[in-house]
């Protein structure tokens, strides 16, 4: 059974390993040569645990624009909803924990909303219990940005972002870095460069620079990503933001080799 050991996060963006302008197309080559490069990556690094988390694309993210599922229970189609683009998400959660297998990790699908409860979109009641236990026995937990039943309004949505915040401050294992695989090469400036590194005292600056996303996207693309990156720098844990485009950029990253992307950081 593993022990405390450094945890490191990575979410695959919805943006690069779907093709949002398209409904339910997942790009299966980007999958299968990010996988690899985690497995690469994790046999470097035996001494940390790694979950992993994927966005929706244009997967889960169309139903939910349409059912208008982060407001909950607003029409009498809510419920109808609330299923399908739960539906939707653990179809697109199954074709990745499914490349992970077929290359070789026990990988294991963990839902966060079966484990959380909200009420008005905020955490009420959860049991981590069994995602901590996957870890300690050496399994690699691939979770989604998901719908949550909520205590006051039904339903709700969380990105896998939000999910990644939450779970830094409950689970107990050291957290070595979180790492941010999207389809942009980090986060542009208004000279539509990329910033290489941001800190909470730089971001005020930068913020009026950063875009919306292309496609289907009801979380808040790189706005949210930055606001939860923040969180996450103010408590000491640095936040990687790259392009999975970019051949081994993720593999660089995770082994602390060059890699190309913003670093979020304290100063």
């Amino acid at each position: 059974m593993q022990q405390n050991k450094p945890l490191i996060l990575i979410k695959l963006g919805g943006s690069v390993i779907t093709d949002k302008t398209k409904t339910l197309t997942p790009r299966m080559d980007i999958i299968k040569r990010l996988v690899g490069e985690i497995v690469k990556a994790r046999k470097e690094l035996k001494d940390c645990l790694f979950l992993i988390g994927h966005g929706q694309g244009s997967f889960g993210h169309v139903p939910a624009a349409k059912y208008q599922t982060i407001n909950g229970f607003i029409n009498e189609e809510s419920r109808y909803g609330m299923a399908v683009v739960y539906n939707t998400a653990l179809q697109f959660n199954r074709i990745v924990v499914d490349e992970f297998i077929k290359q070789g990790l026990p990988a294991v699908s963990w839902l966060a909303t079966q484990n959380i409860l909200t009420s008005l979109g905020k955490k009420q009641k959860y049991f981590l219990k069994t995602l901590e236990m996957y870890l300690r026995n050496g399994l690699m937990p691939v979770t989604t940005g998901d719908v949550f039943v909520d205590e006051k309004q039904g339903c709700t949505i969380w990105s896998c972002e939000e999910i990644f915040t939450f779970l830094t401050k409950k689970l107990p294992f050291p957290i070595r870095e979180i790492v941010y695989v999207t389809e942009t090469n980090g986060v542009y400036g208004l000279d539509k460069k990329v910033i290489p590194q941001i800190t909470p005292d730089t971001w005020p600056k930068i913020k009026k620079a950063v875009g919306t996303s292309i496609g289907f996207d009801v979380t808040g693309g790189m706005k949210l990503k930055m606001e939860e990156s923040l969180k996450l720098a103010k408590k000491g844990i640095n936040v990687k933001i790259m392009s999975g485009l970019q051949e081994d950029n993720l593999y660089d990253a995770l082994i602390d080799k060059k890699w190309a992307g913003t670093l979020v950081t304290l100063p």
